[in-house]
């Protein structure tokens, strides 16, 4: 029988297509690794993608965190240890740490987790989970869970997005990946060419299919912090909120 890990630990090659224009890894692509090394862990404690499918599941993330010390750029390598944390209610919490080829902290995330009806979309009891409940590790990387963001209140800029075929996965939905990008893309070229973004924080909010328009805002939130908040144009629900901490 095979030993359940408390701690998963993968290493990961940076690809060409994770980076920016600077040859650095992308807070899309870190939330990549992250996911993949979370969808990996729990396949191997049995409530990954396949389990829950079984019972007409599926995991959505609610919120993340993400904190990076380091730069890891294109051809380096990168480690991901990832840990469930508990449960509270209908969440889940999981959290993260990122690791040059050296062994050097360069990054810590924190998530939060909801599983959703494939038919009716909404919250399940995250039950699959107690059974192996005795392996959490509850260990905080960052000194908290994600943060609850509020709405927009000064506005700098509106665009419309219109989201494609290419941006839906398999549970039917905008992949959350996405809404990382759309952040980004919300800040023009410029202003990348003098900031470094330190840490993201974003708020998962809604579910959005393709060909919907999405209205993309941004605006401060503080000395050195933007916040970008995605709309639906047609009901006016804002389905994701991102926070931008950043540095010259």
């Amino acid at each position: 029988m095979e030993t359940l890990k408390k701690i998963w630990v993968e290493e990961y090659p940076i690809y060409w297509y994770d980076t920016d224009r600077n040859g650095h890894l992308k807070m899309s692509g870190v939330a990549n690794y992250l996911q993949e090394s979370a969808w990996r862990h729990a396949n191997h404690l049995g409530f990954g993608w396949e389990d829950l499918l079984k019972r007409n599941e599926f995991w959505v993330i609610i919120s993340l965190m993400i904190r990076m010390t380091g730069k890891p750029a294109w051809g380096q390598k990168i480690t991901v240890e990832t840990w469930p944390k508990g449960v509270d209610r209908l969440f889940a919490y999981r959290d993260f740490k990122l690791m040059d080829s050296k062994g050097t902290v360069i990054g810590a995330a924190t998530s939060a987790w909801m599983i959703l009806d494939k038919d009716t979309r909404k919250p399940k009891n995250v039950d699959i989970v107690r059974p192996v409940l005795h392996l959490a590790t509850h260990q905080d990387v960052l000194d908290c869970n994600p943060p609850l963001l509020k709405p927009l209140k000064e506005i700098t800029a509106t665009e419309p997005r219109k989201v494609r075929f290419s941006e839906v996965d398999q549970n039917g939905h905008v992949n959350n990946i996405r809404y990382i990008d759309w952040s980004l893309d919300a800040m023009h070229a410029e202003w990348h060419r003098t900031h470094r973004i330190k840490t993201m924080v974003i708020n998962y909010l809604s579910e959005v299919d393709a060909d919907e328009i999405i209205q993309i805002s941004h605006g401060p939130a503080g000395e050195a912090s933007e916040i970008v908040q995605g709309m639906r144009e047609g009901d006016e629900k804002v389905i994701f909120r991102t926070r931008l901490d950043w540095e010259k």
